[in-house]
């Protein structure tokens, strides 16, 4: 028969998984142990207060307690806020009785003339293939609810031992990030741009690289989120951008004047007012001028939304700094943004880019967005360039710049000297 024990703390949860464990351990049979959380509660709070919202965490309750679970005999507390600890006795069917859960959870709460939908996310694991104690059955249940959140919430997902590889390595990561910066382990690498209409080099885009002492080297898209998530983003972010702007002045004696640098940008450090100042700030202290850096713009839905966003690059703007979407193309609101947005340049993604040479529709999507740049008076970088016959292409259709393995991969700092006195002509003939 299913049980609830209304809203316990986590130590009296912890103690019922404790006797469920010792249970089965005796029997020889297996538990089923889930968190499920209620999505986005907190906006039930926010909109109708913490008294209604306690009153939905018990509706809530009784349903998990409800007819559908009394076949799984199941255990049902309230592990804390609106997560709820459900241990279930069973042999098999283990998908179907989350099922049964998550269904439980989400059918509609009356709330005066209207109805409350919630949705639920659930991580589940096995007693005893999963864990043998209760801490590591919460432990892995966490980190199966963790994963269901970052796809979004709305789902169930059941251990794998890959998330505790996954999760330990996370923890890696952000622990190291902030003695790398401070230890100098990260360094930039360097992509040459090249001008069409000519052939010559417009500049390079920076990519962030850090050598993690134990991990070895770790690709940008692993580190720069967690970043991002715990605001070490913005002094690394401004550590890259004063690393191109001394990159770029070193290359002034050889008579390199006139390039650019492309830096990826955080959301984050245009939240901050001051950033436009820091932005002139360096470029002032380098002897640069303000078009000598364009700053890479990802996360064009997040900036839409933030005033503070929109004035930053407003300020940057009126100040000749340049800025750019890259990945354009592979987001929703990207023609929105093209729009909206105070910007230079748009970098279409490689990933159209790489087939425009084959049969199928990102030729025309490129070649249309190129038009549509051209008309609205934005310059357009085509990255992923591999092959001459895409570089032709891209010429044909009045595309301003380029990037690719064709004309220059990844490099160090000591490459770009000698790559700089090249031309891209030489490279496609």
């Amino acid at each position: 028969m299913a049980e609830s024990i209304g809203f316990p703390g986590r130590q009296e949860a912890i103690m019922r998984l404790d006797i469920a464990i010792s249970g089965a351990r005796v029997s020889g049979k297996r538990l089923l142990v889930a968190l499920v959380n209620v999505d986005r509660f907190f906006r039930v709070n926010a909109a109708k207060g913490t008294d209604f919202g306690n009153r939905v965490l018990e509706t809530v309750s009784k349903r998990l307690c409800g007819k559908t679970l009394k076949h799984a005999n199941a255990t049902v507390s309230k592990l804390e806020g609106n997560t709820f600890l459900v241990i279930l006795h069973e042999d098999e069917g283990g998908l179907r009785q989350v099922e049964a859960v998550k269904y439980a959870v989400e059918q509609p709460i009356e709330d005066e003339r209207a109805e409350l939908y919630l949705t639920a996310s659930i991580g589940a694991a096995y007693y005893p293939q999963d864990g043998l104690t209760s801490e590591q059955l919460i432990c892995r249940t966490e980190s199966a609810l963790h994963r269901a959140k970052e796809q979004g919430g709305n789902r169930v997902f059941f251990y794998n031992p890959e998330d505790t590889e996954r999760q330990n390595r996370k923890l890696s990561i952000e622990c190291g990030l902030r003695p790398a910066l401070y230890m100098q382990q990260f360094q930039l690498r360097y992509q040459p741009i090249y001008r069409l209409s000519d052939g010559r080099l417009r500049g390079f885009q920076t990519f962030i690289r850090w050598e993690h002492p134990e991990l070895g080297e770790l690709d940008t898209d692993e580190f720069l989120p967690i970043a991002e998530q715990n605001g070490l983003i913005v002094p690394i972010g401004e550590w890259m951008l004063r690393e191109a702007c001394r990159r770029l002045q070193a290359l002034t004696p050889f008579g390199l004047r006139g390039l650019m640098m492309s830096v990826r940008l955080s959301a984050l450090q245009l939240e901050d007012p001051s950033f436009p100042h820091v932005i002139q700030t360096l470029i002032q202290e380098h002897g640069l001028t303000p078009d000598a850096i364009e700053l890479e713009v990802r996360e064009p839905g997040r900036m839409q939304a933030s005033e503070t966003c929109l004035a930053s690059l407003s300020r940057l703007r009126a100040a000749g700094v340049r800025t750019s979407i890259v990945d354009f193309g592979t987001g929703g609101a990207s023609f929105h943004n093209l729009s909206q947005l105070p910007i230079h340049c748009v970098r279409i993604d490689p990933s159209f880019v790489r087939r425009i040479d084959l049969q199928g529709p990102e030729k025309h999507i490129v070649e249309a967005i190129v038009g549509l740049a051209h008309k609205l008076g934005v310059e357009v970088v085509a990255d992923g360039v591999e092959y001459k016959e895409q570089y032709d292409m891209l010429k044909s259709w009045g595309c301003h710049y380029v990037q690719g393995h064709l004309l220059g991969r990844q490099m160090e700092p000591a490459m770009m000297e000698t790559e700089a006195l090249s031309s891209a002509v030489s490279k496609v003939n």
